[in-house]
Parts: structure tokens; sequence; C-alpha cells
């Protein structure tokens, strides 16, 4: 799975150089989904909220076994205090949590659509989810869910938090973000000179 993590332009060069490092309750990033969008949602979100108003890039990672355990879950909620549980092991059970999170959406979509003037609970969620989940192996469901505008709807107020820093040599990618396209592309294409050198070496 992907993953980007989003920080400061300045800290651009610190952070190809030396990696990700995560802070005293783990290292935050948010799956890389494909949807433009939705990739994009934190970085407006620092933009916005955040009260130095620093323009911020994304870092594109693989996360990997050794990055766990991890969390996967509202960014509102245990996630904010100063220590929590991780209680996902695997890139497995990683994957299923994502899984699980956009077919229930889904589901909450389709009673909400099918059944616009009934009360929806939880409850209702949740069957019509499970049954959903039971057929995750067919090409129908694969294609619906691929059909469905839901990842934004599902995904935009989650994150991971994983346990480790992410070394400089697992960088895949920088996601630049307005104006600083050009310094940052820059900055990119040095690192991955440097890293193809050290390869070599």
């Amino acid at each position: 799975m992907l993953a980007v993590h989003w920080t400061p332009v300045s800290n651009t060069g610190n952070v190809l150089k030396n990696g990700i490092r995560k802070s005293k309750t783990g290292l935050y990033c948010f799956p890389l989904t494909g949807n433009k969008r939705l990739d994009a949602w934190w970085v407006k979100y620092f933009n916005q909220y955040v009260s130095d108003r620093k323009k911020y890039v994304g870092i594109v990672f693989r996360i990997t076994e050794e990055d766990m355990p991890a969390c996967f879950s509202h960014w509102i909620g245990n996630t904010t205090k100063d220590s929590f549980t991780k209680e996902i092991k695997s890139i497995k059970e990683l994957t299923n949590a994502f899984r699980e999170t956009l077919v229930w959406r889904m589901a909450e979509t389709t009673l909400h659509r099918k059944h616009p003037d009934r009360l929806i609970t939880h409850e209702d969620i949740d069957k019509l989810s499970a049954r959903l989940m039971k057929a995750d192996s067919t090409i129908s469901l694969n294609r619906e869910l691929q059909s469905y505008d839901l990842r934004s709807f599902a995904f935009d107020d989650h994150q991971i938090v994983l346990s480790h820093s992410i070394p400089a040599k697992r960088i895949i990618k920088v996601l630049p973000q307005g104006n600083e396209h050009g310094r940052i592309l820059k900055r990119y294409k040095q690192h991955r000179v440097k890293h193809r050198n050290y390869l070599h070496m």
C-alpha cells in the first residue's frame, strides 16, 4: 500500500536526505487513493487551519511490514491523544481495514439512496456491509466499488498512524503544491540521483 505524508515545503530537503521522522505518537500519513481531490485533502486542511500557514508537499512512500503496528481511523478521536493503541499488526490487516471502511460507506450510501425517507441506523448499515463483504471477491462488487465516487466520502476524515520512521531510500516521489512545483521537482530529482548513485556504489 502506498501512503502520502504531508510536510512543509521548507522541510522537503531534510526529508529527502534523512527520511520521514515519526513524532512521539507515530508517523502520520494517508493512503494514496489515486483520487486527486482526496489525496490533496490534508494539504488543503493544513493550508486553511494550521496557524503557521506554511505551504505543504506530499511525500509518497510504500508501507511495509516493518512499519507495523499501525492505526487506521478517524483523525478526531484516539489518535489525538498523547498515546494510543495501534491494533493493526500487518499489511493484510491494514488493507482489510481500508476495504471494510470503504464497503461500510458504500452500504450507507446505498441505503440512503434506496430509502431517502427512512431513518437509517448503524445496525442497518452493518448488516448490508457484512453482506457486501461476503461478496468481496466477486467481480461485480469490485466494479461497483470502482464506479462509486465513495473514496472521498469514506476516507477524507481518516488517517494512518505508523510506528516507525521511514528511511529516505523508501521515498517514491514528491507531490508538489502550487507555485512550489519547480523547486520541489528539482529537489526530488537531486534526491533520486543521489539515491541511484548510492545503490551503484
